[in-house]
């Protein structure tokens, strides 16, 4: 919890948040709210938003918990399969739940802004800075994100399309969202031609879409996508991340948002937490504060687990926030 002065009731800060998933990634999902929730300032109060494609009452009885007795509420918005019917997709991690975030704007229809966060990070810092993220000067924008690779046909990581004409290409993991201003544009519209013009050229599905389909994203700092490989390798310039974000960051940018992460994501080789053998003290401590009912493990989940690279070395000299 961070420390500062209580803030009156007229101080107090509600923050919407967006989080998508289903019931493959529920353990995941429980450790980012509470991480989020523990690390509130006195003066934040989350209104949490979940779209998921059906839930049932034993589900968000298990999520509810996580904000009973507190400032904290949660929300349920249930997405209809067919919006998303024949898009691009995978058999793996990115199912069409990586498309929901995309109806936000109108889904979430009586809010102006609103936060998105994936489910697979931990939050050590309040949400409040990115929150107050100007997002209208300037002729406005209908995101702010963290830049994730400079945009050319010389790309290491993300696909070039040439269809954006931006200089940047932006995570998706975690946005400030104008929702506003995404409805006053038809965002989603733009998203669905998006789709339907890109198809099976799409490789990131949800992120291309929303680099392509954007006119105007304001850029956040590193510190709200520190890769789990840039925080827990020594040398960042051994990360394997380090290839394609050294074109947006120096070194010096990616040792100051490592020293101080508000939001460590992870993304890449070492696979996501609970898919391990060894999983980090940290996170460990807040999956022992889950709910049973959240706690829950899939069968691709332990095979991960079980296949896992032996030997591989891990968490070489961090241990902990």
């Amino acid at each position: 919890m961070q420390e500062g002065r209580v803030k009156s009731p007229e101080e107090q800060t509600e923050i919407p948040v967006i989080f998508c998933f289903d019931d493959r990634i529920l353990l995941g999902a429980g450790v980012s709210m509470l991480s989020m929730l523990d690390a509130a300032a006195p003066g934040t109060t989350y209104d949490i938003h979940i779209f998921h494609p059906g839930f049932g009452p034993a589900i968000r009885g298990g999520f509810d918990s996580l904000v009973a007795g507190t400032r904290h509420k949660i929300a349920y918005h249930e997405i209809a399969p067919e919006r998303f019917e024949g898009v691009p997709k995978n058999k793996g991690s990115w199912t069409e739940i990586v498309y929901y975030r995309l109806l936000a704007p109108e889904v979430l229809d009586g809010l102006d802004k609103a936060i998105y966060s994936d489910v697979d990070v931990f939050f050590t810092r309040d949400m409040g800075a990115a929150f107050a993220t100007d997002l209208a000067c300037d002729g406005g924008a209908d995101w702010a994100g963290v830049a994730a690779e400079g945009n050319g046909p010389q790309n290491v990581t993300h696909r070039h399309f040439p269809e954006n004409p931006k200089d940047t290409i932006y995570f998706s993991g975690f946005m400030v969202m104008n929702l506003e201003r995404m409805r006053q544009r038809g965002a989603v519209g733009r998203y669905f031609d998006v789709i339907e013009e890109m198809g099976d050229r799409l490789k990131f599905f949800d992120l291309d879409i929303l680099n392509i389909a954007t006119d105007r994203i304001r850029r956040l700092p590193f510190d709200y996508v520190v890769l789990e490989d840039v925080y827990e390798t020594e040398d960042i310039t051994a990360s394997r991340d380090w290839a394609y974000l050294q074109s947006v960051y120096t070194l010096a940018d990616l040792e100051a948002a490592r020293e101080d992460p508000a939001i460590l994501h992870y993304a890449g080789r070492r696979g996501k937490p609970w898919q391990r053998r060894v999983v980090p003290a940290y996170y460990r401590a807040v999956v022992a504060r889950l709910p049973r009912v959240l706690r829950r493990t899939t069968f691709r989940d332990w095979r991960k687990r079980w296949i896992g690279a032996k030997g591989r070395r891990r968490y070489p000299w961090r241990s902990a926030l």
